[in-house]
């Protein structure tokens, strides 16, 4: 509840809708109740055929004649209390009372309908017929007003749930693009655009319905529960005996359909993962012929989201039977004690006052028409009590994605990344994604302003998590890296990742169209800058051959290229950037070799003065760097050129000797 209360809290950013809202609510109750009042009249003055000025004539003579009896009989009692012995004096004491408070209640009651008189003389129709058509129109007019009224009340506070889900998707959309990439990994696509899609809009319609209807409809109701207490307070006290019970239900039936809502989201999401990894590796599932396997895994969580929907379901059911039942329940406590009230014209009912004075028909039936008001509010309530219980969990999982601080941070007084060519100081870097196993271990190195290092090494060395350190994407867990003398973590990120090109072996691009993708991260340029960094790549030839040339749209994940086009795209992506430090981790190894020779070309003047890391087991690749970085098992074996390397470093020759093979 206590996050449910902070999405709350940020609605109220659009408080002038939601004073609207509760305004419209307001008047939409007034308007309810008017309505249920039309009872009234209709009973008391048009079917006994009479005017309103009739009928408060009649309030008037008949209050005056019951307070004359009221009075004779109350001198009786007077009389008879003198003669009495004390039990007797006791009874007639609580009757003289008795009748002493129904005589105020009769004056209370002629000198209300006094003050009507002059307004009923001057506006009511003077005919019965005529008062009937203009209790209607009233109706009418009241009804009209309502919807109104209701349909303001619904768009007011529609636009402030929207706009608080939509503010809470951009805070943790821009919390998650800040994530660190471990905790992606862990938390699973799926699981986060459910938490960014689907949480923030079970919060948006809890608020919607908590800003809506649990304030409109308790309004509806108050003002029947107000209208039936302004007839009887202690009959209406009498009928709402059975609430406690159904509060105590509804509190525990709440607990259930709670922690019934945590298991749906959470299977929701996992179902979502599941779908989300499937269609994004269809490729790899039909290659391997496991549409099967993929369908089976998908139906058995698509069943457990079922069987959760199910449950709440249930709940829900149960909900809304308790609610009805409630109703019900007050409606017939009043009937039976109304009904023998009014029958009996009786002010008690089992030794227990229920009425200042005896009731006629037409208030009775006015008050059991104000309690049948009461049922439609309830019914509604019953409809939200579901989405409240799943914005209270929603708010739950979305909440600490928000509240998140992300593992890389800026410091407070950020350094500035000095202009001109930068030198890179690797110093006794570990690293471990999981504390129980280190990545890299002890790693150091040099690169000097505007050279290229080369870095090979078996499968799993630790090659890319060190290029990864360099943006920081992570940071080491012990030891540091130092761009011209300072440390990564004294430079503001934005700043440093400008001054880095990164270009992967698993190329990363946009469903967009070649030129959005090629300037992705440098806006500011041209059509003929981009053109200009595509022909360096060796990327324009075969973009011009596409039948909408740089505005061909690549589809999701760049899909409808082949590796070597979308390598050759992301390459052009980093010779336009043109930064001060350039990362290539396996950034042509699905290029075909009459174009690798070209692009290594451009490369050689590409990276001249450029601090340039790259990744890769191509000898030709190789001849760009001035030298080469051996790693195994996490640690740094040699460094040196080629031919050095060559004489002394055994790992070297065994790695250039499987590229050999497998080149044959």
């Amino acid at each position: 509840m206590k996050n449910l209360q902070r999405a709350l809290g940020q609605a109220f950013r659009y408080k002038w809708s939601i004073i609207g809202s509760v305004i419209c609510s307001i008047l939409v109750a007034a308007c309810w109740g008017a309505n249920l009042g039309a009872v009234y009249p209709f009973m008391e003055v048009v079917l006994k055929n009479h005017t309103l000025s009739e009928w408060a004539d009649d309030q008037i003579k008949t209050a005056e004649k019951r307070i004359v009896d009221l009075e004779l009989l109350n001198q009786q009692y007077q009389a008879d209390l003198s003669t009495a012995d004390e039990s007797e004096q006791r009874s007639l004491i609580k009757k003289i009372n008795g009748v002493q408070s129904e005589v105020e209640s009769h004056r209370r009651s002629i000198a209300t309908t006094e003050k009507l008189v002059p307004y009923i003389e001057r506006y009511a129709p003077n005919d019965p017929y005529q008062t009937l058509v203009a209790i209607i129109g009233l109706l009418l007019l009241a009804t009209l007003l309502r919807g109104i009224f209701l349909v303001a009340s619904m768009v007011l506070i529609a636009r402030v749930g929207q706009r608080t889900m939509l503010d809470l998707q951009n805070d943790v959309f821009r919390n998650v693009l800040n994530m660190e990439m471990s905790e992606l990994g862990v938390k699973g696509t799926g699981d986060l655009i459910s938490r960014i899609r689907g949480e923030t809009g079970s919060i948006g319609t809890a608020i919607t319905n908590l800003l809506g209807k649990t304030l409109r409809e308790p309004l509806k109701m108050i003002v029947c529960l107000i209208g039936a207490a302004l007839i009887n307070w202690r009959l209406l006290l009498f009928s709402l005996l059975i609430c406690p019970i159904a509060i105590y239900l509804m509190l525990l039936l709440a607990k259930s359909t709670k922690r019934a809502n945590r298991k749906a989201m959470e299977e929701s999401a996992r179902l979502l993962n599941r779908l989300y990894q499937a269609l994004t590796y269809s490729r790899v599932v039909r290659a391997f012929t496991m549409e099967n396997h993929e369908r089976s895994r998908f139906q058995l969580v698509a069943k457990d989201v079922y069987g959760r929907a199910m449950k709440i379901s249930w709940y829900s059911a149960l909900a809304r039977v308790n609610n009805e039942l409630l109703g019900v329940s007050i409606i017939g406590m009043a009937v039976i004690a109304g009904g023998y009230l009014v029958i009996n014209q009786e002010k008690f009912l089992f030794g227990i006052q229920l009425a200042a004075t005896p009731m006629s028909f037409g208030e009775i039936i006015t008050f059991f028409a104000f309690l049948c008001g009461v049922s439609d509010p309830l019914r509604k309530m019953s409809d939200v009590y579901g989405s409240l219980q799943a914005g209270m969990v929603a708010s739950d999982r979305v909440y600490p994605l928000i509240d998140q601080s992300p593992a890389v941070s800026n410091p407070p007084n950020p350094v500035s990344i000095p202009a001109g060519q930068l030198s890179v100081d690797v110093d006794n870097v570990w690293f471990a994604y999981d504390e129980d196993k280190m990545i890299l271990k002890g790693v150091s190195f040099e690169v000097p302003a505007g050279s290229t290092l080369a870095i090979i090494g078996p499968n799993g060395c630790g090659k890319s998590t060190f290029i990864n350190l360099l943006p920081r994407f992570f940071d080491p867990t012990s030891g540091s890296i130092r761009i011209n003398g300072t440390d990564l973590r004294d430079f503001n990120c934005k700043h440093l990742r400008k001054r880095v090109g990164y270009v992967t072996q698993m190329t990363m691009l946009f469903s967009d169209t070649i030129e959005n993708n090629i300037i992705y991260g440098s806006t500011g340029a041209s059509r003929e800058e981009v053109i200009e960094a595509a022909k360096k790549a060796h990327a324009h030839e075969f973009i011009m051959e596409l039948e909408h040339g740089y505005d061909t749209d690549i589809g999701e994940h760049g899909g409808k290229l082949s590796g070597g086009q979308r390598q050759r795209i992301s390459l052009a992506r980093a010779i336009l950037k043109d930064p001060d430090i350039l990362l290539l981790d396996e950034a042509t190894s699905q290029i075909d070799p009459q174009s690798e020779i070209l692009i290594h070309e451009t490369l050689k003047e590409f990276i001249k003065g450029r601090t340039t890391i790259l990744i890769t087991h191509r000898l030709s690749t190789l001849e760009l760097a001035d030298r080469i970085l051996v790693m195994k098992e996490g640690q740094i074996v040699d460094c040196g050129t080629h031919h050095e390397l060559m004489q002394r470093c055994a790992t070297y020759r065994h790695l250039r000797e499987s590229e050999l093979r497998d080149a044959a």
